[in-house]
């Protein structure tokens, strides 16, 4: 059995290998969507906060489709009802306001990241772990980040989900273009 492990694992490398160029290219298109993103932050935020809206729409169909589904249950169909109607609310808010609907996320987001700073810097100094300053710095980074996100509120709804989206696109483009490049390191 282990043999056949290590050959699958020795095979899998040559066969992506082949393939390094279109990884870079992704990675390419991925970091440039980013910067995109980033440049037109609050067009982001907008198209972003929209896209989640129609995504909870066909969330809360396919739960009521589900809830049809539940013939002799009557409980559950209720409860499955409840539950579509109110996440099928919540999307069409998030599809038809976008705006007003980016400002409470960033709201919720800046309380989150000042809460898991708070725990993290917490966690660090009652733990004693080895390496505690990277945790203090994490948590530190996470309060700052989430009160300068509380001071600028309710404009920084405007643009920070859109900064946040294309600083994730272009991080992930780059780990992208990393993977390519090392996968064109085996193919030679």
């Amino acid at each position: 059995m282990q043999r056949q492990f290590d050959i699958f694992v020795g095979e899998a490398p040559d066969v992506l290998a082949v393939h390094w160029g279109w990884l870079i290219a992704l990675g390419v298109g991925l970091a440039a969507l980013g910067f995109v993103a980033i440049w037109r932050a609050r067009a982001a935020t907008l198209i972003s906060v929209g896209f989640l809206g129609a995504l909870l729409l066909l969330g809360a169909v396919s739960v009521l489709v589900f809830a049809f589904s539940l013939a002799g249950y009557w409980t559950e169909f209720f409860i499955h009802v409840l539950w579509a109607i109110l996440v099928g609310i919540m999307g069409l808010i998030l599809l038809t306001r976008p705006a007003i609907s980016a400002e409470a996320i960033t709201l919720v987001l800046a309380f989150y990241f000042i809460a898991t700073g708070l725990l993290g810097i917490g966690f660090a100094l009652s733990s004693h772990i080895e390496s505690e300053w990277l945790y203090i710095l994490n948590g530190l980074v996470s309060a700052v980040l989430g009160c300068l996100l509380l001071v600028g509120w309710p404009l920084s709804g405007l643009w920070a989900i859109g900064l946040f989206i294309g600083i994730d696109l272009i991080l992930k483009g780059g780990a992208i273009v990393a993977l390519g490049l090392s996968l064109r390191a085996i193919s030679e």
